[in-house]
């Protein structure tokens, strides 16, 4: 008997599941004393849509590294208490598919090239640490090194390019560079990022970024993080930069117009309720 395909959710109901996770994860934080702000096409569709920007279909957030270790550490102790359904990634160890945290509901499953590691539908959540003062010199050889990092990381699961026509044409190549990726490690790709990451603390500097997955230069003052403010979001309130429109700028210049259909970037994410949970939570 032919299996049938799951039903996958539409964009507004994607868009639903995604906001339970964000309210999950911003009732956390309040109650533990945790700073965060909504981050990149999140707090992009905050601003000029009060809201998801209506293609998207993930959210971000980012925490000052100190607040982040101290949620890892309350996860790791039992001492942080998310409702049932709820559930994290590891940033850290061999069993870490990406070097930082995502929050899961396990009630909705994913069908991703990109994603296969992580089975659920996930807010990513990322840390942000100090970045050196150091000549432009200094700074753009300590990017490529947390670049190259990423680049290992990333071949390491080189099946993200096999949906791409790319991807099919170089997919023989593609494999011995897998095997060599294989060969350094992905979780020794994660701890000399890590390594890299940590050198620099938060608190010490006038600069900051998302250094573990930002794959950008896009250094922004620490300040801004002093200064956050809530956002209207779908009906509910989370947290932003008050200077959003100083951030929004520097990421995506003129922010405030939609880009043209063609240049709208997704993940291409598959969502469908998982049948048990979905029967669990419906108790």
């Amino acid at each position: 008997m032919k299996k049938e395909k799951p039903a996958y959710l539409t964009i507004d109901e994607l868009h639903t599941a995604l906001l339970g996770i964000l309210a999950e994860f911003d009732r956390v934080c309040r109650e533990n004393g945790l700073r965060y702000t909504l981050a990149y096409g999140t707090l992009l569709g905050a601003v000029r849509h009060k809201g998801f920007i209506p293609w998207d279909d993930d959210a971000d957030v980012a925490m000052p590294r100190p607040d982040y270790e101290k949620l890892y550490a309350l996860i790791k102790e039992g001492n942080v208490a998310f409702r049932e359904h709820f559930l994290f990634s590891e940033d850290r160890g061999k069993k870490a598919p990406y070097p930082f945290l995502k929050l899961m509901d396990d009630r909705y499953r994913i069908k991703s090239t990109s994603h296969r590691e992580v089975p659920y539908l996930f807010l990513d959540v990322f840390p942000v640490d100090g970045v050196p003062d150091v000549s432009p010199k200094q700074r753009k050889k300590l990017y490529h090194k947390e670049l190259f990092c990423n680049f290992v990381i990333s071949m390491c699961k080189w099946y993200v390019f096999a949906d791409k026509w790319w991807g099919y044409v170089l997919r023989p190549f593609m494999f011995w560079f897998y095997l060599i990726w294989i060969a350094y490690g992905q979780d020794r790709a994660i701890r000399r990022l890590r390594k890299l990451l940590l050198k620099y603390p938060y608190g010490e500097y006038t600069m900051c970024d998302n250094r573990a997955w930002g794959q950008t230069m896009d250094d922004i003052p620490k300040t801004f993080y002093d200064d956050l403010i809530e956002l209207d979001f779908e009906g509910h309130k989370f947290f932003g930069f008050a200077e959003y429109d100083k951030f929004l700028t520097i990421r995506y210049g003129d922010y405030m117009t939609p880009p043209p259909s063609r240049k709208r970037e997704t993940h291409h994410l598959k969502v469908y309720r998982d049948e048990i949970s979905g029967e669990e939570a419906s108790k």
